[in-house]
């Protein structure tokens, strides 16, 4: 029997790229039983922008989504036939939850919005996560990181004065990450309640929110002046007599604040190598550190097994945020190749036969290979 926290909790996952799909991963990472559904008519984009070659079956050699899709079970069902959306009906009548970040009215127009879904089993956990949130005028908006971070605030902090606001772009995509982290919880908590009253419960995320609940007191000191310039100001802080990347006569740059100016730092650490140099740093009360690359950050054995892991196949996937018993993530699965337990999953949950199963896949509602218009 499994020890894991949420064993015998069982999550229905659309969750897509990062926002969507890293939340399921951390619930399947507690020991939740996490179905993701995709299909031959559309693959989590992950896929296809981690695409590493042209051979055939690709789509399940993404480093991408690997990294985001470990300890999940993949299942193949067409949400666009009907066939495969009254399955996933179906499914969802055996779940505790539902992880979405389609645009919004995608699902409802299927007929697996939260409405026909929670009709089926009124004591689901509907998680919709999205851009705008699932009300507002700009509810229909489509949008990635780089817009997020702009229309949440956080980009009119980051960059240099008199510079262009900056974004985190691609590698980082920091609003998916928050949203991921905060959805998780709130779902373990809106789990628990829906087992205690029977009755389950649709939660909107809006990532644009969420992101701005970040900035709360910069958008506190904007109220309180309105003429207030661009908190963009680089490494500088407020109050703080001297903070900066410094670069060391290895070529890296290590960070460091003062609590009183030192106009020789500058050529303190130019003339030394940068552990030498936030060695000496420390050893006189001053925070300093070197700034890390990923490469730095795959070498650090405090890392391992944490918020770095590799996965049965070797490839790197994404670890937990915190320790859980002293211990980091356990990977039980890869992430699972294009349907690779539909018939698992169907026969488990559903009783199908093997008639049932290859008269589904001769109609296509179980493909497990792109349409054209994905490749």
């Amino acid at each position: 029997m499994s020890t894991h926290p949420l064993a015998g909790v069982r999550v229905l996952d659309f969750g897509l790229l990062t926002a969507g799909a890293n939340t399921s991963a951390m619930l399947a990472d507690l020991g939740a039983d996490v179905i993701k559904i995709e299909s031959g008519a559309y693959l989590d984009p992950f896929r296809v922008v981690g695409k590493p070659d042209n051979e055939d079956g690709w789509w399940n050699r993404s480093p991408q989504f690997r990294f985001t899709n470990r300890n999940k079970r993949g299942v193949a069902l067409n949400i666009k036939d009907p066939e495969g959306q009254r399955i996933i009906r179906d499914l969802a009548k055996h779940c505790d939850v539902v992880v979405e970040n389609f645009r919004r009215g995608v699902l409802d127009r299927a007929g697996l919005g939260y409405r026909d879904l929670s009709a089926a089993n009124p004591r689901l956990v509907f998680a919709a996560i999205s851009s705008q949130g699932d009300t507002g005028p700009e509810r229909m908006n489509v949008s990635f990181g780089s817009t997020l971070d702009a229309t949440s605030g956080i980009a009119s902090l980051t960059g240099y004065e008199d510079e262009e606001p900056r974004i985190s772009g691609m590698d980082v995509n920091y609003p998916d990450q928050i949203v991921s982290l905060f959805a998780t919880g709130i779902v373990i908590t809106a789990v628990m309640e829906a087992r205690r009253t029977g009755r389950g419960a649709f939660l909107d995320f809006s990532q644009r929110e969420v992101a701005s609940f970040t900035l709360g007191e910069e958008i506190l000191a904007a109220s309180a002046d309105p003429t207030r310039p661009s908190g963009r100001r680089g490494n500088r802080e407020e109050g703080v007599p001297q903070q900066d990347a410094y670069h060391c006569r290895d070529g890296r740059w290590i960070a460091v604040t003062l609590g009183t100016p030192d106009a020789a730092l500058e050529a303190f650490c130019a003339d030394r190598d940068s552990a030498a140099t936030v060695a000496a740093l420390l050893a006189r009360g001053i925070a300093a550190a070197v700034c890390n690359d990923g490469n730095d950050l795959l070498r650090d054995t405090a890392l391992q097994g944490v918020t770095l892991v590799r996965d049965d196949r070797g490839g790197l996937v994404k670890g937990l945020p915190y320790r859980l018993g002293g211990k980091g993530i356990d990977i039980e699965r890869a992430g699972p190749d294009l349907g690779q337990h539909t018939g698992e999953v169907l026969r488990e949950l559903l009783g199908y036969d093997d008639a049932q199963l290859n008269e589904l896949a001769d109609a296509g509602v179980t493909s497990t290979t792109p349409a054209i218009g994905d490749v």
